[in-house]
């Protein structure tokens, strides 16, 4: 069958109950997504369309015209049949049953694109210049990287409004925390890239300590020359037994921290400031705190990010 340059072979909705293959030329499928916003692709020679109207009468997904002048061959569903009428009793059952493994192939495709675009997403708002973007901005740019229709990218947005790392508006959105959006698309691009956790992980001791360290810093920190919030080491013990259910504040639990450079430890005296074992000659520990905040709340968030992604769709 040959069709004409611009002419429209079937429409969204319709049940022509055919299956189509494109021998020559170039078609263009167009659909509407769940926010009523035109989506297209491209049906070069040997793409195929209308298998699901053909088998269970389904109406199509798309809109389909010619590009360009155009042949394609068609089956329709009375010749397929009839062909089946011809073979083996179980050839229907094969037929359903691949028929179904399509299905669920493509959901499953649609559920690995939602998930591999939120990286993406989050890049796209660590790059930003402005804290406030249009959501037209954003699908737009999302689609140099991935198919996800307006809908699913509002989904994803909404897990980000969740966290408090944006504000939804109704055309457009706000960063809230650019620095933790930077910090969680680091620590997703480490594990895609290196099959690894990022060093912005932490243990749960580290996050035990950090968490402490913050909370005595809100209430009792001070603020030195360097930009650092210092506390007094015997306060920090203090916050860590009380908040961690008795857990004991020592050199052990406080190295990795100090090797990685998330707190400093103030220069070590000979005068005895505290009855600490270990930390005895050492007054204060210091930290950048808006970092620490940050870092808290990216590993409150990471073990809720995976969840959220699969139970969100």
């Amino acid at each position: 069958m040959e069709i004409a340059a611009d002419k429209i072979l079937c429409m969204q909705g319709d049940t022509p109950h055919s299956f189509y293959i494109v021998k020559k030329g170039t078609l263009v499928a167009t659909y509407k997504d769940e926010q009523n916003e035109i989506q297209t692709k491209n049906l070069g020679p040997g793409s195929t369309f209308g298998e699901m109207s053909l088998v269970e009468g389904e109406p199509l997904e798309y809109t389909v015209r010619a590009e360009e002048d155009s042949e394609i061959e068609v089956i329709p569903q009375s010749l397929f049949q009839e062909t089946m009428e011809k073979q083996p009793i179980w050839m229907k059952s094969i037929i359903s049953f691949l028929t179904q493994r399509n299905r669920i192939a493509k959901e499953n495709k649609r559920k690995k694109e939602f998930i591999t675009s939120f990286p993406s997403l989050l890049f796209i708002l660590a790059k930003s210049e402005d804290k406030l973007i249009s959501l037209k901005t954003i699908k737009n740019e999302l689609k140099n990287f991935s198919n996800l229709s307006s809908l699913e990218t509002y989904k994803l947005l909404l897990i980000l409004q969740d966290f408090k790392l944006i504000r939804l508006q109704a055309e457009s959105l706000t960063i809230e925390n650019e620095k933790l959006i930077e910090l969680l698309y680091d620590t997703l691009r480490i594990r895609a890239i290196y099959k690894n956790s990022s060093h912005y992980i932490l243990s749960l001791t580290e996050q035990a300590v950090l968490s402490a360290f913050v909370k005595t810093a809100s209430e009792k920190g001070e603020l030195q020359p360097n930009g650092l919030v210092a506390v007094k080491t015997t306060d920090l013990a203090a916050q860590t037994k009380h908040s961690m259910h008795g857990m004991t504040l020592t050199m052990r639990s406080l190295e990795s921290l100090l090797q990685k450079r998330l707190l400093q430890a103030a220069p070590q005296t000979s005068t005895k400031n505290n009855d600490l074992p270990g930390l005895e000659f050492i007054e204060k520990f210091s930290a950048d705190f808006d970092r620490l905040l940050n870092l808290v709340e990216l590993n409150r968030i990471y073990p809720l990010l995976d969840k959220k992604l699969i139970t969100v769709q």
